[in-house]
């Protein structure tokens, strides 16, 4: 078990991604909160006044490259601008190693060096919300990528949508308890706008259940390792009064699984746990009997920004808000009367896999971060 995490808790270049596990029972039609919204007004951009010809330079300031999820999305955006030479002349790459002040001063850079449009992962909402608002105050449209920012001071936001994992996460999680226990709320990085959402929208479920108590609120940092750390502090606190782990991410919840198992849980008394994309946290539910709900977050979502940013640049209407599409999956017999999907974990797993591996990632069947490489404008 211990050398399944250090696997995972490897140099992030290690991680892996396969694409054709469970594409029978994929859903791959028109995003599906967009069909399903009930609004009858949907936010749009009008983005005439960006239009200009090409082949544009386009920046991207990346939070940074922490772990797995985030290598495999650089190289989703390095594809798709490989795909589009044509079009675009110069796809400039910053990354802050996730440091606010160093982000701040990359998209200054990249500013200075003529973008046409800037695509930015902000590390955190808050810290980043001045500068991106400055880009965009000059006449240079940004389109957000996974993390936004606090304010609305962009042209279009690229992701999967995290108000819908943080429900849906919640939900399931009621259900499994039948409406009374202990939570454990594991978060990612505090502030980064995916775990700030996912969790603000969670609560908006549990508060609808009175016997329901989240007993406390922890961050993993998108890190097994950290994750680990903090959850076996847990445990020692809280024992067996935890019924149920409402994890941000599958990059902490192969952390928080194995440290039930050191703690001496046996297999099949694990709380549930939640989980996204990442193939480990699969194969120890798996072999332990954990249930788990997986509501995927694709990393894909970074090439996608590269066709909003062409969009942008070509005067297109733009929806304010561009998400693609989640898979959502269960261990099997862990369905629920709200979470009842024909998706099984068994069917994404890939049991053989290296514990890293994003079932989510998109890049094909041949693809491998460690020997990749592509010929993208630059």
């Amino acid at each position: 078990m211990k050398n399944l995490l250090k696997r995972f808790a490897a140099p992030v270049l290690l991680c892996s991604v396969a694409t054709s596990a469970f594409a029978d029972n994929s859903y791959t039609g028109a995003p599906r909160t967009f069909l399903f919204n009930p609004a009858q007004d949907v936010c749009f951009k009008d983005t005439s006044q960006y239009k200009k010809e090409g082949p544009y330079t386009i920046g991207f300031s990346n939070a940074g490259l922490g772990d797995s999820w985030r290598v495999v999305a650089l190289h989703s955006m390095m594809k798709a601008a490989a795909e589009n030479k044509d079009k675009i002349a110069k796809l400039m790459i910053t990354d802050a190693g996730h440091d606010d002040s160093k982000q701040v001063a990359d998209i200054q850079d990249l500013v200075s060096r003529g973008v046409d449009l800037l695509i930015v992962s902000a590390n955190t909402a808050q810290a980043l919300d001045p500068a991106v608002t400055r880009v965009m105050e000059q006449g240079i449209p940004v389109v957000m990528v996974d993390r936004r920012i606090e304010s609305d001071n962009f042209v279009t936001f690229v992701t999967a949508s995290d108000a819908i994992s943080g429900r849906l996460f919640a939900q399931w999680i009621v259900e499994k308890l039948g409406g009374k226990g202990n939570v454990v709320m594991l978060g990612g990085q505090a502030g980064s706008s995916p775990s700030e959402i996912r969790m603000k929208t969670a609560m908006q479920v549990f508060n609808q259940y009175p016997d329901i108590k989240i007993i406390d609120t922890v961050y993993g940092d998108w890190s097994p390792v950290k994750s680990k750390q903090v959850m076996q502090s847990e445990i020692q606190k809280f024992g067996d009064q935890i019924d149920a782990v409402w994890s941000a991410h599958g990059l902490m919840t192969p952390g928080s699984i194995e440290a039930f198992v050191e703690a001496g849980w046996a297999d099949g008394t694990i709380p549930p746990h939640t989980t996204a994309d990442v193939n480990g946290p699969m194969q120890l539910a798996l072999q332990h009997k954990v249930p788990l709900l997986e509501v995927g977050y694709p990393p894909a979502m970074a090439g996608e920004a590269i066709k909003s940013a062409l969009a942008v640049l070509n005067g297109a209407q733009v929806p304010c808000i561009t998400e693609i599409n989640s898979q959502i999956a269960v261990t099997e017999g862990d369905n629920t009367a709200s979470i009842d999907t024909k998706l099984g974990i068994k069917d994404m797993v890939v049991l053989d896999g290296p514990a890293d591996l994003l079932v989510t990632g998109g890049m094909g069947p041949d693809y491998d971060p460690t020997t990749f490489s592509i010929d993208y404008p630059q």
